[in-house]
């Protein structure tokens, strides 16, 4: 609760710039300096003290000589316009201090499974040593639910392949690039060298969708080819799809920086598909949170974590 209110429209009325103007009087007691210090010309000085006159009620500055003595209360007045001013310097001009080792927070993201998988590890290693007092929390959403959720500040930051439709209050940022490989076990299939979609469209898929829908990136690439693929799997897990596709003769057609998330399992192969396919990745954010210290320092550790993918 505020200790003082004060009416918006009495205030409106008053030239705050006549406080400058003011507070320049007292310090050089003279209307030639002042308006030098101002840039402004005199005449525009004595206008600015007639007005100061009128606001106050007191004749502020009474002509002594080549001064301009104050009167008793201009005198009074003064400390505080003072004050006013020193505040409203440091309120417009002063950058917000950020000092990452003792920031506090927690910053909240929405990404597909793999990015999540390839991003966040390192981020939160990163985090324990520069910045232990910020934490970071992973949220899954629904593709048309994600603007939404940034919008409610539900969530601070997306990273997403999917073509999102952003606003003219959304900030958007391309983080990276890549192509697609079909993922399959050896032990299982042998696919053609550098399969075309309509090649690979001939057999069947396993599909990764934490959504628990097939729809994704990859069909809209197939869509688009004028084909589409026979998905007859759908997992949530992109270490699910990996044991799955050990286990039955399917494919999974997945965007290349997941490929060492399935480094480790044997006998899975890849096969790049056409280069001309490629995605990419996008951070996007509330153009509230623009220059925020916190959100502006985070969204620069994970763009580093995506450089480091390629490292």
């Amino acid at each position: 609760m505020h200790n003082f209110d004060f009416s918006h429209g009495d205030l409106r009325r008053i030239d705050l710039n006549l406080l400058v103007a003011f507070d320049a009087l007292i310090e050089e007691r003279h209307v030639s300096r002042a308006a030098a210090r101002l840039y402004i010309g005199q005449p525009a000085m004595s206008h600015a003290l007639s007005r100061l006159r009128e606001v106050f009620g007191d004749a502020l500055f009474v002509r002594s000589g080549t001064r301009m003595e104050p009167t008793p209360r201009a005198l009074a007045l003064a400390p505080t316009i003072r004050t006013w001013l020193e505040t409203a310097c440091q309120f417009l001009f002063s950058e917000p201090l950020f000092d990452p080792v003792q920031a506090v927070g927690t910053y909240v993201l929405s990404a597909p499974d793999g990015l999540e998988a390839l991003l966040i590890p390192s981020l939160i290693a990163t985090l324990r040593a520069r910045s232990p007092g910020i934490g970071v929390r992973a949220t899954l959403l629904e593709t048309g639910q994600e603007i939404a959720a940034l919008d409610r500040d539900e969530v601070d930051l997306l990273i997403t392949a999917s073509p999102l439709r952003t606003r003219e209050w959304h900030s958007r940022q391309t983080v990276d690039e890549c192509g697609f490989v079909a993922l399959y076990a050896q032990s299982q299939l042998t696919l053609p060298a550098m399969p075309a979609l309509q090649d690979l469209a001939a057999y069947d898929h396993v599909a990764s969708s934490h959504r628990g829908s097939a729809a994704s990136v990859v069909d809209h690439l197939f869509a688009e080819h004028g084909t589409s693929r026979r998905i007859v799997a759908t997992s949530a897990s992109l270490t699910a799809t990996g044991l799955i596709l050990q286990a039955a003769p399917l494919i999974s057609i997945q965007p290349s920086l997941y490929l060492p998330l399935f480094a480790g399992l044997p006998d899975i192969a890849h096969m790049p598909l056409d280069p001309q396919l490629r995605i990419q990745v996008n951070f996007i954010w509330h153009r509230r949170n623009d220059s925020q210290p916190l959100h502006a320092y985070m969204r620069a550790l994970l763009a580093a974590q995506v450089r480091t993918l390629h490292a």
